[in-house]
């Protein structure tokens, strides 16, 4: 221990002696560090430890796919089916889920819009999560499958709507014109639904009522097994609910991370290994500064050997010294993580990762830094210090103090060598953030069809009427919608009850009246109001929009897109002929038209196509028809504006309070925010990190570059001088210094081109982007030679100053 302070104390004398060499180096590793933990923050959130909930590695859902039908959906189960499941020889448990919509919340100012689902009594037990306050829901909340009126909130409801009061217990709240008594908050983690209030409910015998079924699986019962038994179940429940299960549905049972993050766990991983070549970028630096100290310090070295220190004892001082410039920089890059936390999660796309997630410094990351840190210190220490432990003492003693600074070759060896990684490590992550800057901008530059500009997205929730016919809703919405189109700032404004570009809408399969092929396809329907095409700037290629009139009565006329024109009209003029889809065959009482809502619909004009399958994929073919064919409980409008749109969102809510105050206007979204944090939001987030790291390696690059060839130059003084004195230009001594570090640039970015086609694969998979790109590679190589250039100018022309006289007199 004593011998261990004597290091420590030594080490921190080199560290004051040397101010600038150890600022360098701590801040080198800080960066590095830095960049490393908050994205292993990220990491451990996600994908490590995403989810609060018991036993949550065996909780699955169920996928659900069919050609019948594009897009995928979760297993939903009517009464009789959610009991048979429940006797599934792979699930342990399972619970079931009704998301309302948007019901309001009574205040004693403004009614509150809330998302409240409805849950089988088993919801937290199953969760295994203790509420924070109160409890949860038991089998006493609904006796004889009759659900009491009780509730309970989410930490986040309960903070903003109550101010996080600890007597909300038994307190009363009103919802939808129900009041129900609070007897628990969930902890803050718990998120599931991104549910506001959740409430006891049982499914009906109604045959038509479908819950969401999430399942956790009996130990030792894989995935396949799982999927195997669903699959024959899902098998009997066809003949009887043939919409819900088409006789192609096949079932995919998948973890709750792959259902919402997809390939992004991929992404993530990629982003991890790109910052842990920062961080090997960082340590090479580290190891050149060392090497270059070091060989200065040669001559204290061998005096040390000489009087008796063994080359283990020299090891470890030098360990120790590298260890806590290591420890330092960890220090100071902990401080940089939780800025860098913070940024990343800012960046992250909102649907991209599961909203229970605690993406922050955590204990366990703070571990992994110090564990990282120390593994550092070994990684760039341990070549220094094994090189320096063996001086040539004989050699070192009779040098001239002029000659302590020559290097051995095996010195000069293993800076090229580490300078060479830099580079290349550096071109790696250069051409990974070209590739993902391009795929961005091709994303970025796709054409949409539509003009996104001033349009907002708005959320009503109407005032709830008991039993409405078909027609009271009808008249209800188009009341509300021409109120809006009044608000001052509104331009126009279209019901879009399934249609918001670029997302996908509700795919479908559709008949074409006299379809000599009788092939079976699929077109994506879009239920909108007439004003759709004003709103979104669509343009109408031949025929008209349907009309006001024709949308009050659901009259069956439609308009079709150009993609549906190209696919299955062959090109040919479609106005005059009919389509039908068979998925608009539904048994909701009031919500659907009475006229025979599967009928032929009368093609009567073509539309532009606007991306409704997302930015990345091409437009499908579209159906566009009157949006009262199926009203849903609430409203959802698509708003055009010509002024600001907070201003025009503060206008909505006044309006909406004179037309009736049980109105509420929520979920306000501006449809450019939703291309920049969704549609583009994964590609962004994964340029932006690329970006950032590439740039930090070209620093640190520049940085260990600057060091070699100072150090470089400074070996070289009096070679230097006796050139200069024999007739040797300044440019000749210019070009000897740089002819050595282009080599090694040039090498290292052969190599990192290399490892980046080598690569190619995975950055189409993980990050969207092609490294096979010539004139993105050039552009990353033209950087990378610009700034080691400006990295060695100053060092170079230092060196082509150097006074021949000077030089010589110091031999």
């Amino acid at each position: 221990m004593l011998a261990l302070l004597q290091d420590l104390r030594f080490a921190l004398r080199q560290i004051f002696k040397n101010p600038t060499y150890a600022a360098v180096a701590v801040l080198s590793l800080a960066f590095g560090i830095g960049a490393t933990t908050s994205v292993f923050s990220v990491i451990h959130g996600v994908l490590i430890n995403p989810y609060p909930y018991k036993n949550s590695d065996r909780m699955v859902h169920v996928e659900l796919t069919s050609k019948e039908r594009s897009g995928v959906s979760l297993i939903a189960v009517n009464r009789a089916e959610w009991r048979e499941l429940l006797q599934a020889r792979s699930i342990e448990d399972a619970f079931a889920v009704r998301n309302d919509f948007s019901q309001t919340l009574a205040t004693n100012d403004l009614p509150v819009s809330v998302i409240a689902t409805y849950n089988t009594p088993n919801f937290l037990t199953f969760m295994g999560v203790p509420a924070l306050l109160g409890r949860g829901f038991t089998e006493a909340d609904a006796p004889n499958d009759v659900p009491q009126p009780v509730a309970v909130l989410s930490y986040l409801f309960w903070q903003r709507q109550f101010g996080g009061r600890t007597d909300i217990l038994g307190k009363t709240i009103e919802i939808s014109q129900k009041t129900y008594t609070v007897i628990g908050v969930v902890p803050r983690r718990f998120t599931w639904s991104d549910a506001d209030i959740y409430l006891p409910g049982v499914p009906s015998a109604d045959p038509a009522e479908h819950w969401l079924a999430f399942i956790r699986l009996k130990p030792g019962v894989t995935y396949a097994q799982a999927t195997a038994e669903l699959q024959t179940m899902i098998g009997h429940w066809i003949p009887t609910d043939s919409f819900y299960y088409p006789k192609d549905i096949r079932a995919r049972v998948m973890s709750l991370n792959e259902q919402i993050l997809g390939q992004f766990q991929g992404t993530l991983i990629l982003l991890f290994g790109a910052v842990a070549l920062l961080l090997v970028i960082g340590c090479a630096n580290v190891s050149i500064l060392l090497l270059a100290r070091g060989t200065a310090r040669q001559h204290e070295l061998a005096v040390r050997a000489s009087i008796g220190a063994t080359r283990s004892r020299i090891v470890r001082q030098l360990l120790t010294e590298s260890v806590l410039l290591s420890m330092i920089g960890a220090s100071l890059g902990i401080g940089l993580a939780y800025g860098g936390v913070s940024l990343i999660t800012a960046w992250l796309p909102p649907q991209s990762f599961p909203h229970e997630a605690a993406i922050a410094v955590s204990l366990p990351v703070l571990l992994f830094t110090v564990v990282t840190s120390l593994l550092t210190g070994v990684l760039f220490g341990i070549a220094p210090a094994l090189q320096l432990s063996r001086p040539q003492i004989g050699q070192m003693m009779a040098q001239s103090a002029s000659n302590r600074l020559d290097g051995s070759s095996g010195g000069s060896r293993t800076r090229a060598a580490l300078i060479v990684s830099q580079v290349a490590l550096t071109m790696l992550l250069l051409t990974c953030a070209g590739a993902a800057i391009r795929a961005f901008l091709a994303l970025y530059h796709t054409p949409l069809g539509y003009d996104p500009d001033h349009a907002l997205a708005v959320n009503i929730t109407l005032p709830k009427v008991e039993n409405p016919t078909w027609q009271q809703r009808a008249n209800q919405m188009e009341f509300v919608r021409q109120a809006v189109e009044r608000t001052p700032g509104v331009v126009s404004a279209s019901a879009s009850t399934t249609y918001l570009p670029p997302f996908p809408s509700f795919d479908a399969p559709v008949e074409i009246l006299g379809d000599p092929t009788a092939r079976r396809r699929t077109a994506s329907l879009e239920l909108v109001s007439p004003q759709e095409l004003q709103v979104l700037r669509v343009p109408l290629v031949s025929g008209r929009m349907f009309t006001d009139a024709e949308t009050a009565r659901a009259a069956h006329v439609a308009v079709v897109n150009q993609a549906m024109v190209r696919q299955y009209f062959g090109g040919h003029n479609p106005i005059g002929k009919s389509v039908r889809s068979q998925a608009l065959k539904l048994n909701i009482p009031n919500l659907i038209s009475t006229e025979k809502p599967d009928g032929y619909l009368e093609i009567v004009g073509v539309v532009g196509d606007a991306v409704n399958e997302g930015v990345d994929r091409p437009t499908i073919p579209a159906v566009l028809l009157p949006y009262t064919f199926v009203l849903p409980p609430n409203l959802f409008l698509v708003v055009r504006t010509s002024t600001n749109t907070d201003v025009v969102y503060e206008a909505m809510r006044r309006q909406m309070r004179t037309v009736n105050s049980q109105i509420v206007v929520h979920d306000v979204h501006d449809l450019t925010w939703f291309l920049w944090t969704q549609a583009w939001g994964k590609v962004r987030f994964i340029a932006s990190l690329f970006v950032s790291f590439a740039l930090l390696a070209l620093a640190l690059a520049a940085t260990g570059l600057y060091s070699v060839v100072s150090y470089t130059a400074a070996q070289r003084t009096r070679e230097f001088g006796i050139r200069m004195a024999m007739g040797a230009q300044r440019g000749d001594v210019m070009y000897l210094t740089f002819r050595s570090t282009a080599l090694m640039v040039f090498l290292g970015a052969a190599v990192g081109i290399a490892g980046s086609l080598a690569l190619n694969r995975v950055m189409v998979l993980w990050a969207s982007g092609s490294s096979h790109d010539p004139l993105m590679l050039l552009g990353a190589f033209i950087t990378l030679l610009v700034v080691g250039s400006i990295a060695c100018t100053l060092p170079t022309l230092r060196a082509a100053s150097i006074d021949p006289a000077r030089a010589l007199r110091q031999e």
